[in-house]
């Protein structure tokens, strides 16, 4: 399985998880034509979309992806964008897309989000939590973890030194992920399957990469990376490399 990251920011937001003959994009905040050059404009493997709210760096071109593919969103998102194709999904109930099987779950935000548990035989499980500034939810047997580290405190308070207004600061610590909690969040999983934490949706102005990798890396004892525009990350099913 490939992850492959069309965007990861409050610019657009798309990741798209490749096995081969099917795939399936998280979040529709990035032009199509972007994810069809990704995909070498084989378009008849994508099995859908999953997209967590109506922001417009998460859902800004779902009626694109409606119009080619089915849309799995929450009513708001639906509602929101007009989706005509779209099937609505709820917290707690399992569906499955193509090989994928996905579980939704309710995350803290501005507006009702959505994070994902997807099982696929070519990966195993992937946690997706993204625009949530906590998560009151334990995972076991993930293999692999995309998870929002947006800021940390000690950058986020510089910007307002800088000129950023406290209200748009309060509003970051509100509805996005410090630092210091991802690590909270990260350590009270069950880490002993986990083979890769990639961290997304950082701030341009209140993170730093390099150094959020390198903490959550000693903190958590795993392969940590960031997710960055057009890069791509090998998503292994560990017990299939182990001939289990």
């Amino acid at each position: 399985m490939t992850l492959t990251v069309t965007g990861s920011g409050s610019s657009g937001n798309g990741y798209i998880l490749d096995a081969g003959d099917e795939c399936l994009i998280l979040e529709a905040g990035i032009r199509l034509d972007r994810v069809k050059q990704a995909l070498n404009f084989n378009v008849r493997k994508i099995a859908g979309v999953l997209v967590s709210h109506v922001h417009g760096d998460h859902a800004g071109r779902a009626a694109e992806y409606d119009a080619l593919t089915t849309v799995y969103a929450g009513a708001g998102v639906i509602g929101a964008k007009k989706l005509k194709r779209a099937v609505e999904i709820t917290p707690g109930t399992k569906f499955t897309v193509g090989g994928f099987r996905v579980m939704p779950f309710d995350v803290e935000h501005d507006v009702p989000c959505l994070g994902f548990f997807i099982h696929h035989p070519r990966m195993g499980n992937l946690l997706f939590l993204t625009d949530s500034p906590t998560c009151d939810y334990r995972f076991k047997n993930a293999n692999h973890i995309l998870i929002e580290c947006n800021y940390s405190r000690d950058l986020l308070e510089q910007s307002v030194e800088n000129g950023l207004h406290p209200f748009v600061a309060q509003r970051v610590t509100q509805s996005h992920m410090e630092l210091n909690t991802c690590r909270d969040i990260l350590l009270e999983q069950d880490l002993s399957r986990v083979y890769s934490i990639i961290l997304i949706h950082l701030s341009g102005n209140n993170s730093d990469g390099n150094e959020f990798a390198d903490r959550l890396r000693s903190a958590t004892g795993k392969p940590v990376a960031v997710a960055g525009n057009g890069l791509e990350f090998d998503l292994y099913n560990p017990r299939l490399m182990a001939g289990a």
